[in-house]
């Protein structure tokens, strides 16, 4: 982990820099252009690298010092909609608890752990984590969780 390819970099197009082309950070950048490009995420509602205590939805005296990968909320309300972890690595049912443990602060309904070959979703509520198939349009996800 925090290898990268040699002089290459990446940018990213939320942050508006370029960054280290790490495997982690390739696929941060391929989730997001899938999530804006293809199922209509919009960009000023990503929060990206940022630290919990930096998200406005996030209270109180003990907040870890930890960064979100991606977060994606709803445009208008700033609501929390999905938190994305991002691995560089093969991924592991501690990573799983990691994201589900940035969201106990957060309080998105839908969390994902993703590397370059797989993605791991699942859907919160009731203290329980459901799988879910795949990530959903920027749309669907707004109206599903309008009616949780």
């Amino acid at each position: 982990m925090g290898s990268s390819l040699p002089n290459k970099k990446v940018y990213d197009p939320i942050r508006k820099k370029w960054c280290v082309a790490t495997p982690e950070e390739c696929v941060r950048q391929k989730i997001l252009i899938y999530l804006i490009e293809s199922l209509g995420y919009p960009p000023h509602a990503m929060s990206i690298e940022k630290k919990l205590s930096e998200l406005p939805m996030v209270q109180g005296e003990k907040i870890p010092e930890r960064r979100v990968d991606i977060l994606c909320c709803e445009s208008t309300s700033c609501r929390p909609l999905l938190l994305i972890e991002c691995k560089g690595v093969a991924l592991s049912k501690k990573m799983l608890a990691q994201v589900s443990g940035y969201n106990a602060f957060i309080g998105a309904p839908l969390i994902c752990l993703a590397n370059d070959q797989e993605l791991i979703l699942g859907w919160e509520g009731n203290g329980e984590v459901t799988p879910f198939k795949s990530l959903p349009t920027y749309q669907a996800l707004c109206n599903a969780t309008r009616l949780s």
